[in-house]
């Protein structure tokens, strides 16, 4: 009795464990489902090849306050113009969470990968603030308020962005073309002997505003340079699921 009570018990672990990973195939397949379907309404036009978590990340920017989503879309607005160096998620989850509005820092991150993506297409295609609202239209995932607030601030803030050869003039901002790297061994110094440190040198090609490529070289420990891979993988991580 007791060896069929075991055997029945193990037969009904399996059961829940082959429903449990039914469901999470399920809701994949559903996401799936939801992007293709996100994909083709948005169709080749502006906002083309939406990131996964799209649609969420904009129901959680529908939510926000009028006056929160225009401060969001201010800072990434100011964020790809090289004005600031990060937008402060922290900063605007603490103002929301002291008027009751709850939304977690991982929902708020996504709200400001989607409208990076918004704002980066439409600044790829020279997009009017007109455009760009029809472009969100099609999707059908933003309310009439969150449309009225992006038209705004793009006509208001958008037009630097747009204009590339401006932005480029007056920040004089280059693009990474490419990096090479190479481990070396520090053998000895004026200050030490034996000094048998390894180290990482890297190499950055640069693009110029004016057509030329520079090369700029840096150093770095074993440790900080595997600082830098894991903060180079956190922000690829972070675009992949905007």
């Amino acid at each position: 009795a007791k060896s069929l009570f075991s055997r029945l018990n193990f037969e009904r672990v399996v059961s829940e464990s082959r429903l449990r990973i039914s469901w999470v195939g399920v809701a994949f397949s559903s996401s799936l489902v939801e992007y293709h379907v996100l994909e083709a309404a948005m169709g080749e036009g502006l906002l083309s090849d939406v990131p996964l978590g799209f649609s969420a990340a904009a129901e959680t920017l529908n939510s926000l306050p009028q006056d929160s989503l225009a401060e969001l879309c201010s800072e990434v607005l100011r964020f790809l113009q090289y004005k600031v160096g990060t937008v402060n998620v922290a900063r605007l989850q603490k103002g929301l969470e002291e008027r009751q509005c709850n939304a977690s820092k991982e929902a708020l991150q996504s709200g400001v990968n989607a409208l990076t993506f918004v704002f980066r297409s439409a600044a790829a295609e020279q997009a009017s603030a007109e455009d760009l609202v029809t472009a969100l239209q099609a999707s059908r995932l933003w309310s009439e308020s969150s449309l009225a607030v992006i038209k705004r601030l793009w006509h208001v803030q958008g037009k630097l962005l747009a204009d590339g050869s401006t932005a480029s003039k007056f920040l004089n901002v280059g693009q990474l073309v490419n990096i090479d790297w190479k481990l070396g061994m520090a053998v000895s110094s004026s200050s030490c002997r034996g000094l048998n440190t390894p180290f990482v040198t890297l190499v950055l090609q640069v693009a110029q505003p004016s057509g030329g490529i520079i090369e700029r070289s840096l150093e770095m420990s074993v440790p900080e340079f595997q600082n830098f891979a894991q903060e180079m993988k956190s922000m690829s991580g972070m675009l992949a699921t905007a």
